[in-house]
């Protein structure tokens, strides 16, 4: 009864992961999160773990367009809570070597 249960929650946190639904504060937020000193002008370069946690965030927003939104409305609204250097934020595509998923301007279409 025990392996039962613990196979039905296993199937279940694998099925929740996958359902194409983006938490902005479980799956977005950890993965910028130590962008903050680049992008609020701290840092003169970004962290590894910035350029890591955007790159797998582009993988993702590549593969599924409802997913590219959501994370796209998720940067929207971080971006409007802090005083981001846009020119800085702009330079992460190439600093971090991935390719852009949206504009990064203080107020993006995520629509696209």
């Amino acid at each position: 009864m025990g392996k039962i249960l613990l196979t039905l929650f296993a199937l279940a946190l694998i099925f929740g992961q996958t359902n194409g639904v983006i938490q902005c504060g479980t799956d977005v937020l950890p993965k910028v999160k130590p962008c903050g000193g680049f992008v609020l002008g701290q840092d003169a370069k970004p962290t590894q773990d910035c350029c890591v946690g955007l790159q797998d965030l582009a993988k993702i927003a590549a593969a599924s367009q409802s997913d590219r939104k959501d994370i796209c409305i998720c940067f929207k609204a971080l971006m409007k809570a802090g005083q981001v250097n846009f020119e800085k934020a702009k330079q992460l595509p190439h600093l971090c070597n991935f390719t852009s998923f949206m504009p990064i301007t203080p107020n993006p279409d995520c629509s696209k």
